[in-house]
């Protein structure tokens, strides 16, 4: 990520007691964004498109990610290429990576789904499908663009995990697993940047307000854990630029995170059963 102080928007924040507000704000290069067409993934495509040259966006909803697409392209004139792409299909991460132009500065990593409930609410196979999403796709398309990553200081990786990654989470049991993963190859590839200066950041939210929890099949009782999205996506984007290994937004999120380290694991258990008490199933 090189800085491009004429092209540069300034940031809007204070850091240390000094009003920073004029400093130029970091400018990318090629931003490769994947399951962009909701949620996290729409809104970083939305965030980077004012400061990157150009955009990969993909998802399988193509139309949606036409429109945003051409959104993007209309506001800030940049070069947003759509890749209409379903992660789960054979072969999919390689025809991805084989339709990159050219090297990638950023990648990502957002791709993936949930399911909330006792273990035999669903079929193996939609558990298989989390599994190869949330693990396999991510990991492999990571290995696919870690070389060109590594090739010039400052570019990087961001991995969307989850607070559930912390610790076992009695009706989210596969998904928490899966995020434990993303959390902890975040994290060691993160060493492995370190030197290079390559920057790997792993993004564990709490709630947020998408349309997560509608795929899932959970609603909430009580909307406030929810966090807006750009305030997310603004809280990763700042920890990325600033070389953080790990990005947990929000002060609740952050207690919360800390459970599994101090408390335990039945104690985190029963907390955790309480908490996913003010949330219920809903069906299709």
């Amino acid at each position: 990520m090189a800085a491009d102080v004429a092209a540069c928007r300034a940031h809007t924040t204070v850091q240390g007691g000094r009003d920073v507000s004029r400093w130029p704000a970091p400018r990318y290069g090629h931003c490769l964004i994947t399951g962009a067409s909701a949620g996290i993934g729409r809104a970083f495509a939305q965030a980077l498109a004012s400061r990157a040259e150009r955009l990969t966006i993909t998802a399988r909803r193509g139309e949606r990610l036409a429109l945003l697409a051409e959104e993007l392209e209309g506001r800030h004139g940049i070069a947003v290429t759509p890749v209409t792409c379903d992660l789960l299909a054979t072969g999919a991460v390689r025809d991805l990576l084989g339709r990159l132009d050219g090297e990638v500065d950023l990648l990502v990593n957002n791709a993936g789904f949930g399911r909330f409930g006792p273990l035999e609410r669903f079929p193996w196979q939609d558990y298989q499908q989390m599994i190869r999403l949330n693990v396999t796709a991510m990991a492999e398309l990571t290995f696919g663009v870690w070389k060109s990553v590594r090739a010039r200081p400052g570019r990087g990786v961001i991995h969307v995990a989850s607070v559930a990654g912390f610790q076992p989470l009695p009706g989210f049991a596969v998904y928490a697993a899966t995020k434990a993963f993303v959390r902890s190859w975040s994290l060691a590839l993160s060493a492995e940047g370190r030197g290079s200066g390559t920057r790997v950041t792993c993004l564990s939210p709490g709630p947020v307000a998408t349309e997560f929890g509608e795929h899932a099949r959970m609603t909430f009782d009580n909307p406030k854990p929810f966090m807006p999205v750009d305030q997310v996506v603004a809280a990763a984007l700042r920890g990325y630029e600033a070389g953080r290994r790990e990005v947990v937004p929000g002060l609740v999120n952050k207690v919360l995170t800390w459970g599994p380290r101090l408390l335990p694991v039945g104690v985190q258990l029963a907390l955790a059963r309480r908490f996913l008490s003010t949330a219920s199933t809903s069906e299709d």
